[in-house]
């Protein structure tokens, strides 16, 4: 497997991704990306890393003496039949037969894998990542609830005509509940902007149309010099954004930090899961 192939695929995901969410073309070269990133990073040794956090576990790949991102063990798990059973289920929008851990487990092991390339084949390039995170989890959310999304929207304005440009805004249609889902692979001290657009479509449009949903990959940070990896949280923030500034549904998680998880227990509630649990409580949700 080479990362030439790798890049390639890439590019045609992006392609897709703007011809539309739900083709199984970009469900495909999703699959495809998947494989590459697999057969590549089973080349390559690992390295344990140190890890600061209280009950789990972490690696990373290496290459010429350069490592990927923390991964976490017991959440990354290539088994290539699982893997296979996701993407057929992805396919048909369908994911029943398909446990929440499992589906966390599963998307967080295809998104790290290309994530792990980028780090060890390219430099200091966190736009590669980020991108192909938005449109895998574009497209599952797509999938789901069988809706393509927009990436932005209009705003009315009296003096002037512009848009609010998001990650995504699902229009289930009239008279039905709207999904505004943007897409980190970490929030760190940009995750206000999460909040802002919410209350900007809660203003414009009336508070309750639509559903503020945040998934994120994970919170990690290594310490190259020590192998050490901690989470950056920062959960007091997130209690004030919800109370002054908007209300989001959900923040879904694929590698999910305990000081966001008690964010459930406290006021203003916050419900935050691991991402596996959207795929069996969509219903709900759009209800």
């Amino acid at each position: 497997m080479s990362f030439e192939r790798l890049r390639e695929r890439y590019n045609t995901l992006k392609k897709y991704s703007f011809e539309g969410y739900l083709s199984a073309e970009l469900t495909d070269t999703l699959k495809d990306i998947y494989e590459i990133s697999a057969g590549i990073l089973y080349d390559l040794d690992s390295v344990e890393l140190n890890s600061q956090i209280q009950g789990k576990e972490y690696f990373a790949f290496e290459k010429g003496g350069k490592k990927s991102r923390a991964i976490r063990h017991g959440l990354y798990k290539n088994d290539q039949k699982k893997i296979s059973k996701f993407f057929r289920s992805m396919h048909g929008g369908f994911f029943a037969g398909i446990g929440s851990e499992e589906l966390t487990s599963a998307v967080y092991t295809i998104a790290i894998s290309f994530c792990a390339c980028i780090d060890l084949f390219k430099i200091r390039d966190q736009k590669t990542p980020g991108t192909f995170f938005e449109i895998f989890i574009g497209s599952l959310f797509a999938r789901r609830i069988n809706k393509a999304p927009i990436k932005s929207l209009e705003i009315l304005n009296l003096d002037m005509s512009t848009s609010l440009p998001t990650d995504f805004i699902f229009d289930l249609g009239a008279n039905k509940i709207k999904f505004h889902v943007p897409v980190k692979t970490s929030t760190r001290e940009r995750v206000i902007q999460v909040w802002a657009h919410q209350r900007v479509l809660d203003g414009v449009y009336g508070w309750g149309r639509f559903n503020g949903i945040l998934i994120v990959m994970s919170e990690t940070k290594t310490d190259s010099k020590n192998n050490s990896v901690i989470e950056i949280c920062l959960p007091d923030q997130w209690r004030l954004y919800q109370m002054f500034i908007s209300q989001m549904q959900r923040v879904y998680y694929l590698d999910l930090p305990d000081k966001y998880r008690k964010l459930n227990d406290v006021f203003p509630k916050i419900k935050v899961a691991p991402f596996g649990e959207f795929f069996h409580e969509t219903d709900n949700l759009i209800k």
